[in-house]
């Protein structure tokens, strides 16, 4: 977030270059305002977001979007493993900005039953969807970074995939701002010491 943050910062001050040295308000003075109020946002959503995630002995909490919030008992989690998870950005090269896929690597996945996916899951998706606009902007939470597989599709598609008929709960290390390794080994952990199925069942990658 900070670095979001630093990033407005630098286009304020670009602006305000623009505008006061230049003297082209025209140009310098709605980069500057649009930089100012991202900056509020960032700052405001900094100050007043939940974790993204959160573990416990009861399982593990998701913040979707500042307002909209999943938990996940250990007892609902089928297996782990891990997930390559494909997303779109924009790409400049010679100058030209285009949309290319990458890709989020050995995602940490929790495998969930459909039913848990449907009765639990399903209602809060929609429920994220609905928020929008200045509502949205106003907190902010893993989907806020999380980007989607296509232009067309949900961001929550990278949080909640399918593969192969089974239902994922998927944790971007990048986007939780820690490392692949510690990320899975604390989740394993706690899924081994309060989950009520063995750790046998891990699904070894």
């Amino acid at each position: 977030m900070f670095k979001f943050i630093a990033f407005s910062v630098l286009v304020l001050a670009v602006g305000l270059v623009v505008g006061f040295g230049k003297e082209n308000w025209l140009l310098g003075g709605p980069v500057a305002a649009l930089a100012a109020v991202v900056i509020v946002w960032q700052i405001n959503g900094l100050l007043s977001s939940e974790p993204f995630l959160l573990l416990s002995p009861a399982g593990l909490r998701l913040n979707l979007d500042g307002y909209v919030f999943v938990d996940i008992p250990w007892g609902e989690v089928e297996s782990i493993s891990s997930l390559d998870l494909t997303f779109l950005v924009v790409r400049k090269r010679w100058a030209v900005y285009s949309l290319a896929k990458d890709q989020y690597r050995d995602v940490t996945a929790l495998q969930v039953s459909e039913a848990f996916s449907d009765e639990t899951i399903r209602p809060l998706w929609r429920a994220v969807e609905r928020n929008s606009g200045l509502k949205r902007l106003a907190r902010i939470g893993l989907a806020t970074f999380t980007l989607g597989p296509n232009a067309m599709s949900s961001r929550l598609s990278n949080i909640f995939p399918a593969r192969d008929g089974k239902r994922f709960v998927a944790l971007p290390h990048s986007v939780l701002s820690t490392n692949r390794y510690r990320l899975r080994s604390e989740v394993e952990a706690r899924w081994r010491a309060f989950g009520k199925r063995t750790a046998t069942s891990v699904t070894p990658t």
